[in-house]
C-alpha cells in the first residue's frame, strides 16, 4: 500500500536516493502545480481577451450591416433629394416678381367681383423674410431668401360666394394663401364679412438682399 508523502519531510538532496514511486509522485505534483499556475496566469487571461475580441467582432458585424443598409438606400435618398429640389425650384417659378405684384392684387379684386363679393379694403402689411437652403446651388452655404408679402383684406357676401372666392384664390397664376380667416355674420342683412390675410411670396434677388442688409446696418 502506498504511503502518504509529507512534502515537509522531503529532502531534495536525498531525492535521488528515494524510490521511483516517490520520485514520480513528487514530479507529478510539481507538474500539476505548474499547469494550474499556467492556466490562471496565462490561459485565463487569453480567455478574457478572446471574449473581448468576440464582442468586438459582433460590434463590427453590426456596424458593417448598418453601413451596408445606408449604402443600399443612398441612391434612393439621392433620388428623393433631387425630387424635393425639383419641386422647390418649380415653386420658386410660381412666385410673383416685383412687377407682377400689382397684377396679383388686381386678380384678387377680379376674383371677388366675379363671385359677387364687395371688397371693402385691401391693404399691405409689413413684409417678412425667411431663408431656405438650396442644395442645388454650387455653394451649399448660399440661401434662397423668400419674402412674404401679406395683405389684409375685407370682403362681404354670402357663404357660397366666399367659398367660391377661396377656391378661386387657390387657382391664381401665382401662389397666394389665405390666413388668419375670420367670418362674421351681419345681423342686418344676414350677410357674412370675411377678414383675412392674403399672403403672396417673392424670391429676393441678390441685389435686393444686399440692399436690405445695407439698410439694416445703416439703421444701427
Amino acid at each position: 500500500m502506498a504511503k502518504n508523502i509529507d512534502l515537509k519531510e522531503i529532502n531534495l538532496n536525498s531525492l535521488p536516493q528515494k524510490g521511483k514511486p516517490v520520485q514520480l509522485s513528487i514530479a507529478g505534483g510539481i507538474v500539476v502545480i505548474i499547469l494550474v499556475l499556467a492556466y490562471f496566469f496565462l490561459y485565463s487571461g487569453l480567455n478574457q481577451q478572446l471574449t473581448q475580441l468576440k464582442q468586438q467582432e459582433e460590434e463590427l458585424k453590426q456596424t458593417y450591416a448598418d453601413k451596408s443598409k445606408q449604402a443600399a438606400n443612398l441612391d434612393k435618398l439621392q433620388a428623393e433629394l433631387n425630387q424635393i429640389n425639383g419641386s422647390f425650384n418649380l415653386l420658386l417659378k410660381q412666385l410673383p416678381t416685383q412687377a407682377e405684384i400689382p397684377n396679383l392684387i388686381q386678380e384678387l379684386h377680379e376674383s371677388a367681383t366675379k363671385n359677387g363679393l364687395n371688397m371693402d379694403s385691401i391693404s399691405p402689411v409689413a413684409a417678412e423674410n425667411t431663408s431656405s437652403s438650396s442644395s442645388t446651388k454650387a455653394d451649399s452655404d448660399e440661401q434662397q431668401v423668400i419674402q412674404t408679402l401679406p395683405y389684409q383684406i375685407t370682403l362681404k357676401g354670402n357663404y357660397n360666394q366666399i367659398s367660391q372666392f377661396v377656391r378661386d384664390v387657390g387657382k391664381l397664376s401665382r401662389i397666394v394663401t389665405l390666413n388668419s380667416i375670420v367670418l362674421k355674420r351681419n345681423d342686418k342683412d344676414n350677410s357674412l364679412t370675411l377678414n383675412a390675410v392674403a399672403n403672396t411670396y417673392k424670391a429676393l434677388s441678390n441685389s435686393e438682399i444686399a440692399a436690405q442688409i445695407k439698410d439694416k446696418k445703416d439703421k444701427k
